[in-house]
């Protein structure tokens, strides 16, 4: 029997819901025997939002190393049982999509917030802009705190997706 599922990628930004996503890959992972990638992305905001190259300021060599030495730390927390560990720079979602296409993923796992209102519009959803432009299905996984602060109970989301042809 053939795999649909071979490998799955972990986007992580260290929060409750990206620790709750990856064990929720982790599982999917040994039920397919599929190999599973983390990556973390630093934002780059200027960058990320596409200011012109002359009017983006990057951190300085030793800060940017700093970060990226912290964010392999608390991904090497993580990476028990994965077959890799990445840490870019760039716009979030954009970077997640790029590295799912250079891995040949079959499916992104990752945590979503939950945010809605003034804070979605605000900050945007990394999850939702992931699934509309990745290659390869997109679940989300949320935690019990996260569902309780939304106003959407979950069987009304998911009559709604089913509506829209998500489901």
């Amino acid at each position: 029997m053939e795999h649909l599922i071979t490998r799955i990628l972990v986007p992580s930004d260290f929060s409750e819901s990206s620790d709750a996503a990856l064990e929720y890959a982790r599982m999917l992972a040994d039920r397919f025997g599929a190999s599973l990638h983390l990556v973390h992305v630093l934002h780059e905001p200027l960058l990320a939002e596409g200011l012109a190259a002359e009017a983006f300021m990057s951190e300085p060599p030793a800060i940017r190393a700093g970060l990226v030495d912290d964010a392999r730390a608390h991904l090497s927390q993580r990476a028990t049982g994965t077959s890799s560990a990445d840490v870019v720079f760039g716009h979030t979602a954009t970077r997640i999509v790029e590295s799912a296409a250079r891995l040949g993923v079959d499916l992104i796992v990752m945590g979503s917030h939950g945010r809605t209102g003034l804070a979605h519009l605000l900050l945007g959803s990394v999850a939702e802009a992931v699934a509309r432009t990745a290659l390869c299905p997109v679940l989300t996984v949320r935690t019990k705190q996260t569902l309780a602060r939304s106003s959407t109970p979950p069987v009304e989301a998911e009559a709604m997706h089913s509506r829209q042809g998500f489901g």
